[in-house]
C-alpha cells in the first residue's frame, strides 16, 4: 500500500476519527461535461450526439470528433492540467450536501483517480467551492489508469474501519471490493450494482445522499444503544 495512504490511516487511527471519503470526478465535479463542451468547441460534433452520448463514447474509448487522435491528446493534457482542474463546475447542490453530511458523519478525506500532480489544484478547487478541507488521496504514479477501480477498492478495504464508507458514482469499484468488506458504499447517481453481499446504498441525488447518510447514522446509534442496553441487563 502506498505510504501516503498508510500515513492517512495511521493519522485517523491516532486521532480516533472515523468517517467517509468522497469521490471527486462526476460525484462533486462535472469534469466530463466540461471536457465535452471544450472538445466540441475544438473538434466538432460530427455525429450530432448529446453530451451524455459523447461521454458514453469516451468511456468506451470511442472519440466521436473530427480529429479523434488530437482529442485524445487534449484529454491526456487535461488530466494533468492545474489550470483546467480549477475550471471544472461543481455538481449543483453537492457543496451544501457535503457540508450537511459532514455534520452527521465526518468527511475525513477524498479518494480520487486524479493524478498526484494536480492534487494541489484539486485542493484549491475544493476550498474555493467550500468543501471540507481534508486530505486528498490520489492515484499513485505507478498505478495504471486501467487499474484505477481495483486500486480504489483495495484502498477502501485497507482504510476500513477508520474510513467507514465512501460516496462515489462508480459501480465498477464495487466489483473489486472483497466479500469481507464491512464498510458502506453510497452509490451516487442513477446507478445500480448487482452485488447483494455488501452494504450498497443507491442514492439518485445529493439530497438523497444526505437523507441516506442520516438514516445510516441513526441506525448505527440505534444499534449502539441496543448493545448498551443488552450489556446493562447482563
Amino acid at each position: 500500500m502506498d505510504s501516503d495512504i498508510v500515513a492517512f490511516k495511521e493519522q485517523l487511527k491516532n486521532s480516533g476519527k472515523k468517517g467517509l471519503v468522497v469521490d471527486i470526478d462526476e460525484t462533486v465535479s462535472l469534469t466530463m461535461h466540461y471536457w465535452v463542451k471544450e472538445l466540441v468547441k475544438l473538434f466538432g460534433n460530427p455525429r450530432n450526439l448529446s453530451e451524455e452520448e459523447i461521454i458514453e463514447r469516451i468511456v468506451a474509448r470511442d472519440f466521436p470528433f473530427e480529429k479523434p487522435e488530437e482529442a485524445l491528446k487534449w484529454m491526456i493534457l487535461a488530466l494533468q492540467s492545474e489550470e483546467i482542474t480549477e475550471e471544472y463546475p461543481i455538481i449543483e447542490g453537492s457543496d451544501k450536501a457535503v457540508e450537511r453530511i459532514n455534520q452527521v458523519i465526518p468527511v475525513v478525506g477524498y479518494l480520487t483517480l486524479r493524478e498526484t500532480s494536480i492534487r494541489n489544484a484539486t485542493k484549491r478547487w475544493l476550498r474555493k467551492h467550500g468543501y471540507p478541507n481534508e486530505p486528498i488521496i490520489t492515484r499513485p504514479d505507478n498505478t495504471r489508469i486501467g487499474e484505477g477501480m481495483k486500486w480504489k477498492a483495495e484502498t477502501l478495504a485497507y482504510l476500513y474501519p477508520q474510513v467507514i464508507g465512501s460516496i462515489d458514482d462508480t459501480p465498477d469499484i464495487i466489483n473489486y471490493l472483497p466479500d469481507s468488506y464491512k464498510g458502506t458504499f453510497f452509490l451516487y447517481g442513477n446507478r445500480t450494482s448487482s452485488r447483494s453481499d455488501l452494504d450498497i446504498i443507491p442514492c439518485n441525488s445529493w439530497d438523497d445522499v444526505y437523507k441516506k447518510v442520516v438514516e445510516y447514522q441513526a441506525s448505527l446509534l440505534e444499534r449502539a444503544a441496543g448493545h448498551a442496553r443488552l450489556h446493562d441487563s447482563q
